[in-house]
């Protein structure tokens, strides 16, 4: 042992860290501020849960490797303490002697404190085999299995070297002490001890070589093991292992609703936009804990698995967009910093679109949240890209062209479409229903129809059979008529952030002024925007989508479905209703409930369900890059249809992973039968899909509400009841 070695090993690597860490905090000082500390004891159940318990690691499609990347976490854990008593025995022969000699008399004065530190040995000890074991499975699975998700990565096998170094080092040091000299030493025990099992073999594997070459192998593998310590540290500030210092803070500085109930909170951050805060346009104008999502970018590649614009090459996978910011914030440290720029004068920092990022990237998103659904660390990436969006709108004007004419379809007409507010109530114009506010009532629910619902032909029909569940089952509800305007989702995803506003507030006064206190929607996107955004300006609603209704009435037996379906059947998920917002069941009880259907899962579904293309304002965009999305998702319920009719047509085994998006390369025509929605975007982009590839005659795209509509025991003027039929699903 050697103070003086110890000393300067620790002087020259702390210093080193705290000169690198120093420039790292400095960036994140210089970001915007935001209060991430509301809520603490939220925040530290989320911390045990997902930070210290690892609860996304080990989520069911990366089972294995998250549980290989727990065992080296618990060894990180366990060996933090064991590292500094390294350091502390390198400093002192006394506590050398003390910690690796059981038959010290100290030990033999304080029995109960040897209990525990034998039970800590063997933690140690057991950890670090877990943490070899799992070293082994990534090089394995780098080297050989070559995941889609992991980029080649020099910088990984170092870091399993380095993790690899520590566990052998440490058994070669604690193995060394169970060599005996020739002569008895009280250091020395030659028999295997439970509390040191695997220290303990390697112990016996090095008495062979006799006590000399134990002695040099264990003090080399002792200075060794200190010299990785601090080379490790040292090396974390500069790659993706910045997580293994960022990554715990970041999960407790997490957004609120992030994780709970296995969903991914789709409420956006409200800018203050009378503080001008008008969206992000460089590096500075992120926060502070958009800076730290960058630091704990992990590259693991989760996100990609099933995010819609990777699998079909567009220019955006949100692993790329965190290390290209990440590093540019890197290259230009002191500019971001300090002000300087390349040139070591003061200079503006320059827009991150052009710079850092493309534009293409940033309105490439359909926000559907399943990056950050699985990412391990809680990066928040879809509002940073929303944020980008809201700075080229509302200052620089610079936007896809086709979105202008959705801009002023809801300025002017209060829709996306630009159709005259004065038609929004054609479609009930034979049907009678109360308006909101014109003396009938007291109702218990406002049926928000929505622009899809009031204009779009196809979804009129929905609009039409929910009203008829809804009368059936003598829910007591009116709609607005002519006064419903847009709730402003579209705009906001756009990056249109004050029409949003002007809209909700515009919105939120006309129904509180009418005491509205519960809202149906059949849109996921109007379901999202006034159960979660809506309260910030004062709108307290409850707020049930259709299928959650429509699930309701059956189970109180306030509806009937006789008519039978003798059709095979797959339910996508829409995304603003099954991932942001947990609404899985639901919708497939009530298909369970249609007689005669017979339901069948694609492959990514719920929680992995994937992307129709329209979210996050792309269903008015054109998608110019790469193979649609909606058409790799009906590609994949077309497959799903056809192993339902023949279980021996090749299905992708769902637990391969290593290429993600396989189900959607499915070229054939595919099964026959339904393809459900719940969801008006979803509906458009799926038929529009069911058009372009020539499956007319083969999938049919229904909403869940028409189904039951067409399934519905409607009782009869008289009192008796329509008798149980055979139906087939009509096609538009």
């Amino acid at each position: 042992m050697s103070p003086i070695i110890t000393g300067l090993l620790l002087a020259v690597g702390v210093s080193v860290f705290v000169m690198t860490m120093a420039g790292r905090i400095g960036v994140l000082l210089a970001m915007k501020p935001e209060n991430r500390l509301d809520n603490i004891p939220q925040r530290a159940a989320a911390l045990l849960r997902f930070g210290l318990g690892q609860k996304r690691m080990v989520d069911p499609e990366e089972f294995t490797p998250g549980l290989m990347h727990v065992l080296i976490f618990a060894a990180f854990l366990v060996l933090a303490l064991r590292t500094v008593m390294l350091f502390v025995m390198g400093f002192s022969e006394t506590a050398l002697v003390l910690l690796t000699d059981l038959t010290d008399p100290f030990w033999a004065a304080h029995p109960a404190l040897l209990s525990v530190y034998k039970l800590y040995l063997l933690a140690k000890d057991l950890v670090a085999v877990g943490a070899l074991l799992g070293c082994a499975y990534f090089v394995y699975a780098r080297a050989l299995v070559k995941p889609d998700r992991m980029s080649p990565s020099w910088e990984a096998y170092l870091i399993l070297g380095f993790i690899s170094g520590l566990m052998i080092t440490e058994f070669l040091f604690g193995g060394s002490h169970m060599v005996p000299r020739e002569q008895s030493m009280p250091l020395a025990t030659s028999n295997f001890v439970w509390w040191e099992p695997a220290t303990s073999v390697v112990g016996m594997a090095m008495r062979p070589l006799g006590y000399t070459a134990a002695h040099v192998l264990g003090v080399a593998g002792f200075w060794i093991h200190l010299s990785i310590v601090l080379a490790f540290l040292n090396f974390l500030p500069w790659g993706k292992h910045f997580h293994v210092i960022t990554g715990l803070p970041n999960v407790f500085f997490l957004r609120l609703g992030q994780g709970q109930r296995n969903t991914q909170s789709a409420k956006l951050p409200t800018p203050n936009l009378e503080k001008e805060e008008f969206g992000t346009a460089t590096v500075k104008d992120l926060t502070w804990k958009q800076g730290m999502d960058l630091y704990s970018c992990t590259e693991c590649g989760r996100c990609q698995t099933h995010c819609p614009t990777y699998i079909t090459g567009k220019p955006l996978t949100h692993k790329g967009v965190n290390q290209d910011l990440k590093h540019w914030i890197w290259d230009h440290q002191m500019w971001v910093e300090e002000g300087r720029g390349p040139s070591g004068t003061t200079e503006p920092l320059p827009e991150i679109i052009g710079s850092a990022l493309k534009a293409e990237t940033v309105w490439a998103c359909t926000s559907c949240g399943w990056c950050e659904t699985a990412c391990p660390v809680f990066i928040e990436n879809v509002p940073r890209l929303i944020d980008m969006r809201r700075y080229q709108v509302q200052v620089k004007a610079d936007f896809p062209p086709e979105i202008q004419r959705v801009f002023e379809g809801i300025e002017r007409q209060g829709n996306p479409w630009g159709l005259g507010q004065d038609r929004r109530d054609e479609w009930a114009e034979d049907l009678a229903l109360p308006t909101w506010g014109d003396g009938g009532g007291p109702y218990e629910y406002l049926f928000f129809v929505g622009c899809a619902g009031s204009y779009d032909d196809k979804q009129k029909k929905v609009s039409r059979a929910l009203v008829k569940i809804l009368r059936e089952a003598g829910v007591s509800f009116a709609t607005l008529s002519k006064q419903e305007m847009c709730n402003g989702d579209t705009a906001r995803r756009l990056g249109n952030e004050y029409l949003y506003q002007t809209m909700a507030k515009t919105n939120v006064e006309t129904w509180n002024s009418m005491g509205v206190k519960a809202v149906i929607t059949q849109c996921p996107h109007c379901f999202n925007t006034i159960k979660n955004e809506y309260p910030e300006f004062g709108g307290e609603y409850r707020v049930i989508n259709h299928t959650q209704l429509i699930n309701d009435l059956l189970k109180e037996k306030r509806i009937k479905l006789s008519a039978v379906m003798n059709e095979k059947l797959t339910y996508h998920d829409p995304c603003y209703l099954g991932r942001h917002n947990g609404v899985y069941d639901a919708p497939r009880e009530v298909l369970k409930a249609i007689p005669g259907l017979e339901v069948v899962e694609m492959q990514r579904s719920k929680r992995e369900g994937f992307c129709c293309g329209a979210g996050g304002g792309r269903m008015w965009m054109e998608e110019h890059i790469g193979t649609r999305i909606n058409h790799n998702r009906l590609n994949e319920a077309a497959l799903t249809l056809k192993h339902a009719e023949d279980p021996n047509t090749p299905y992708p085994s769902a637990t391969d992973k290593q290429k993600p998006g396989q189900v959607g390369d499915y070229k054939e025509p595919g099964g026959k039968g339904i393809v459900a929605v719940a969801c008006p975007f979803c509906s458009t982009m799926l038929k529009d899909a069911v058009n372009d590839t020539g499956r007319e005659e083969l999938i049919k795209v229904k909403d869940i509400t028409e189904l039951v509509a067409d399934a519905l025991e409607v009782k009869t003027g008289t009192g008796t009841v329509a008798p149980s039929v055979a139906v087939s699903a009509k096609p538009e």
